[in-house]
This record gives structure tokens, sequence and C-alpha cells, in this order.
């Protein structure tokens, strides 16, 4: 394979780092090429945050990097994964190395100065080559340079949003659209407001006044105008709007998120949207509508006011207030190398979305502060439900929230992405209630959850590979926690991944864990792999903990667990020591843990061959845990 790079330069007026100058070139090659260095956020959950360094780009064959820290004198240096393997020459400030693109698991290298774990890292996040690049000038594709208006939905015939290199604003809003058959003076509207409730997170179903726009225009290619702003809304329950007679054929009702200053303040749920006749009674929108952005948008003007809206079958749809919502099945979102997208982007239930290119999607824009409870904050992308979604090769930085969500998805894949986050909640990847899906390639570092599948809903033949973890607070891969009944999860394999760091947070005994399997609500967690985890030294060992399988509760009052079972750890090292003792623990005959096999278990380049060895906690009701150096040597240890 030849030697080959793709870089590409940010928009003006995006932040860069001077701590490091990043200059890269093909192994055969004698030209440098300089790299844009992006400033990007880091955090812990206790509020403090760091400036940090990222440079991305594309890259096949071997090339040469070189990296000149300006930040002092450097003393020493730490290269991360450590199984690169990568030996880098120091000239004075100046560190130059060569390194490999492994197309399946793509390069993503983090080089620590002077002990630093924060300000003076630099993040080298690269991908294979980017192909199958949608052409600018085919026919369905809707370009949209820097500036250009995004429509929330896309024109006939088209299926792809290509966003060019340059700054770009995304809209926000879930909406549903009605065209009343023909051009009337309509002067009045009523909105049936519903009680919005999130399966998965145990809260109480909740009343809130709906923030809303309502918008009309005479023809389909006429920009819609408003006609009244329901954003100051105080109003719960049944509410209708008057306002001066206004010509019209199409209405769209925009939803913009509660009218509250904390809990679900980007929430909306709604059972009916009518529209009248200036001087009339007749509702004129009654199964009328022609498109939406929310699942079975037509119920939301057939008449039946108890229909609840803004909720899928499964989940309350927590973000319509800020997100762009991706409405139709088919649809691509192509960031081009050197866009920047500020915003949110969200789907409910709708099949075939994918969303992917080099670009950036950047969530500083979105509300920041914690309405209380965090949750309620907006993530990044939230493709809930709906079948084989992808999220490819961007790079998300900054989400207020969970970053990417794929929730109750079957066939979800996300693929070659990397994520950099700062805020408390704003976790890596979800996959609860989720099967069939694939995440392969990703670089995330949050200070919270990396990588989560919850018990909101029977999960299974899940695989996370091929990718490199660090998390500044919380759980690596955390699997199980949650009450929805029937919500098993099995079937999930974890293999080559490797893990930079790792800390517990809150109860340091608690919440913490590489490998976390939480089983509650009376679930089971059962046939899980995890192969070939790769764990460097902790920054602060007795903050963090290799693996945690318990069946406890999570706060004093929850409901314990069910059953973890038959869970494989195989060839799983950690290169350091002084960490939490790993743990084993049931709660009694009917929630309990049984059939661990340690097979080539390594700490500190020692096969671990017992309860000793491991540095385990192992408690009641935990059974049949053997270790071993391959499958047929495995011996029980307890019984």
């Amino acid at each position: 394979m030849s030697n080959t790079i793709h870089t590409w330069s940010p928009p003006a007026g995006i932040a860069m780092n001077p701590t490091f100058t990043v200059q890269i070139k093909p192994s055969n090659g004698s030209e440098w090429t300089d790299i844009f260095v992006y400033n990007v956020i880091l955090g812990h959950q206790d509020g403090t945050k760091f400036d940090s360094s990222m440079v991305i780009f594309d890259f096949a064959g071997t090339i040469d990097i070189k990296v000149t820290y300006h930040g002092g004198t450097m003393n020493c240096y730490d290269i991360r994964p450590s199984s690169y393997d990568i030996d880098a020459a120091q000239m004075g400030n100046t560190l130059t190395f060569s390194t490999t693109q492994d197309e399946d698991s793509p390069r993503k290298i983090v080089i620590r100065i002077n002990d630093s774990w924060n300000t003076e890292d630099l993040h080298i996040l690269t991908n294979p080559l980017e192909t199958d690049v949608p052409s600018e000038s085919a026919p369905n594709v809707h370009l949209i340079h820097p500036g250009d208006a995004i429509p929330l939905q896309l024109p006939e015939g088209k299926d792809t949003y290509y966003f060019k290199p340059g700054l770009h604003t995304l809209p926000k809003g879930s909406w549903v659209e009605v065209d009343l058959g023909g051009v009337y003076a309509i002067d009045r509207i009523d909105l049936g407001q519903t009680v919005l409730k999130i399966q998965g997170l145990g809260m109480d179903p909740i009343s809130y006044p709906n923030k809303y726009l309502v918008e009309t225009k005479v023809e389909a290619n006429d920009p819609y105008t408003l006609v009244y702003d329901g954003t100051g809304n105080t109003l719960e329950g049944y509410i209708t709007n008057s306002f001066s007679p206004r010509e019209a054929r199409y209405v769209r009702l925009m939803l913009l998120g509660s009218n509250v200053d904390s809990g679900w303040v980007f929430s909306n749920s709604i059972g009916e949207f009518n529209v009248y006749e200036a001087g009339g009674t007749t509702n004129l929108s009654l199964n009328r509508a022609i498109a939406g952005a929310m699942p079975s948008y037509v119920h939301a003007v057939d008449g039946n006011e108890h229909t609840r809206y803004g909720t899928s079958s499964n989940y309350g749809n927590w973000h319509s207030g800020e997100s762009f919502f991706i409405s139709q099945h088919h649809t691509t979102v192509y960031m081009a190398p050197g866009a920047v997208c500020y915003g949110s982007i969200s789907s409910d239930e709708v099949d075939h979305v994918t969303i992917r290119g080099r670009g950036i999607l950047d969530g500083s824009q979105l509300q920041h502060i914690n309405p209380t409870p965090g949750e309620g904050r907006t993530g990044a992308i939230w493709l809930s439900g709906g079948s084989d979604n992808r999220v490819e090769g961007i790079t998300i930085i900054d989400p207020t929230m969970w970053a990417v969500v794929m929730n109750f998805a079957t066939r979800p894949v996300v693929q070659n992405i990397h994520i950099i986050a700062y805020e408390v909640n704003a976790d890596g990847i979800h996959f609860s209630g989720s099967n069939d899906g694939l995440i392969t390639g990703v670089f995330i570092r949050t200070p919270d959850d990396d990588i989560v599948m919850y018990h909101y809903g029977p999960t299974s033949n899940n695989t996370v590979k091929n990718s490199v973890l660090w998390g500044d607070d919380a759980h690596t891969i955390l699997i199980g926690l949650g009450s929805v009944p029937d919500a098993h999860i099995s079937d999930l394999t974890f293999q080559n991944i490797d893990v930079l760091n790792q800390q517990g947070v809150y109860i340091l005994d608690k919440f913490t864990g590489v490998l976390k399997l939480w089983a509650n609500g009376g679930n089971d967690i059962r046939n899980i792999l995890f192969k070939d985890i790769r764990i460097d030294a902790f920054r602060d060992p007795y903050k963090a903990a290799v693996f945690q399988f318990r069946t406890d509760e999570r706060f004093p009052g929850d409901q314990d667990g069910g059953i973890i079972q038959n869970i494989t750890l195989d060839k799983v090292t950690y290169q350091g020591s002084g960490e939490q003792r790993a743990l084993l623990k049931g709660v009694n005959q009917d929630s309990y843990v049984k059939d661990i096999y340690f097979k080539n278990y390594q700490r500190q380049d020692m096969l671990v061959t017992d309860i000793s060895s491991g540095h385990m906690d192992v408690q009641e009701h935990v059974s049949n845990v053997r270790f071993g150096a391959d499958e047929d040597e495995l011996r029980i240890s307890i019984r």
C-alpha cells in the first residue's frame, strides 16, 4: 500500500492550541506538512476544565510524525496506547516517530508531556482514507454552503445533505406539517399538550408548558413565515391561540422544548394540533399531516387528543428543543473535511440514516447550564429506534450530554468517530435496548461513561472492537443499570480495545471499573466476552478498578439486580499496580454471579492464576470462577 496522507484546514475562527506544532509526511517522502492543532476542552465531574490539543487527518501506509512541544522544557513523555509500541526519537522539545495505519483499527494516539493528563496532552486522531465520497454535483445531493438555509426536509429527489467546508449552524426543533388542501384564511389553532414520560430513567410523568411556533405559507415552494409565537407559553394542557387572519395552505408547528428553567427543558409532548378557518369551527388540519419529525406524525392531527406526541413508543424525546431532526428514511448527512456544524442531530424511529464524513459536530453553542437533572441537556447525535442507521468518520467535540445514542435500534453502526467531551453526563456511545449493533474504530475521551448499554430493553448481539477509550471519570464500559422489566442483556463482544485511563467518581469503590457489569431491576446479564483488552497504568490507581461484576443496588432503596452469568475475560491485561481490588459480588440466591472465566488474564505482566494474584475481592453468592492459560487448563477456583 502506498504511503498517502489527506489533510484539510478548519474554517477561519476555529480555536487553535499553541502548545504543540505537528508535522507529518509519508515515510518515503521528504516534505513535511503542517497540521492544524485544534483547541479542545477536557474536564472532570467536579467542574474543572482544561484546554488541550487535537489533530485529525487521514492516511494510508506508513507516515512520520514530528511533534514539537512549546510549553516549556520537555522533561519526559508518554505515548499511549502502549500496545502501539511507538519508539520516538527525542531531540530537545521535538519527538519524531513513525506509525502504520491499520484499516480495521485506525491509529488513535495520545502523547502526554511531563506527566500531564490534560493540558499538555496531544490527541492524534486518524482514520483511513475516505472512500465513497458523495459527488457535489450528483442529482441526489443537496449542497449546503456556509450561510445557506438548511431545509428541515430534503427537496424531492434528494437524499443527502452535503455540508461544504466552513461553519454551519444546524436548525433546531421537532415539527409537524399539514396541507390544508386549499388556501384558507385561518385565525386560530388548538394545541393539546400531553404528559411526558421517559422510559428507562424511572421518572414520574411530567406535564410541561411547551415552547412552539406556528408558521404558514401559501405555495409549496414558499418559505414559511411566523403566524404565532408560542415560545412564551406558560399554560399546560389544552390551549387555544388566536391571531389576525392569515391566508395559508401549509401550516407547520415547530416544537422548541419546554418553558421551564430546570428539568427536561428541551422535551416536548403533544397530543393534537388543530387549525381553524377564520370565524369558523371546522378543524382544517384533521388527517392532513404530510410530514413530520415525530413518529407516526399523522396522529398529531387525527382528531384523538389522547395520542401522545413528542415521545416515541419506547422513549421520551428529550432533545426536541435543540436538535436538528432527520425525518426521512434513507437520508445521509455528509460533513466534508473542514466543515464544522454547530448543534445536534436526532431522529425518531427513522431507518437508514447515515451521518458521516470528516467534519466536526460541535456542541459548544448548545445549553451547558445543568438544568437539573443533567440528562435534560442535549446530546450530539440521537438516532432513537429505527434500523440500519450509521455514524461514521466524524469528530464530535463538546457534547453537553450523551454524545451518540442509538437506543432501541436494530443493526446500528458507529465506526471511526472521535468524541472529546468535558461535561458531566457527556457519555460516549449508548446502545441500550439495541440489537445486532457494531461499534468499531472509535476514540472516546469523556468525564463520564464511554460505552453504555443500560437495562432499558432487551439488548443482544452487539460488538465493540478495534477502539481506544479514555474515561476521565466513571466507567469505561458500563453494562446494566435500570429497572425496566425483562430488559435482559446478552451475547456481547468487546475485543481489541485499548484503555488509556479510567477513574471512579462519586462513591469511588462503587462507581468505578474499566469493565463494569451491574445487573439491576431483576434483569440478567449473560454471555459476555472481553477479549484482547489492554489497560494502561491508571493515573490514580486508588480511584480505578479493572472490573466490577455486581448485582447489588445502585443507590439505597433501588431494586437489586438479577443474574450475571457466563462471562469470559480472554487476554485482558493491566499494566499498572495499586488499583482497587476487582470485584465479584452477588446479593442472594436469586441474584448471583456465576461462571466467570479468566483465560490468559495478566496483571503486571504476570499470569493471574487465582483470586490473590488477580487482586480481587470475591463476596457472597459468587460461584464457578475459573483461571487458566488456555481453555483446556481452566480450573475451578471457587465453587
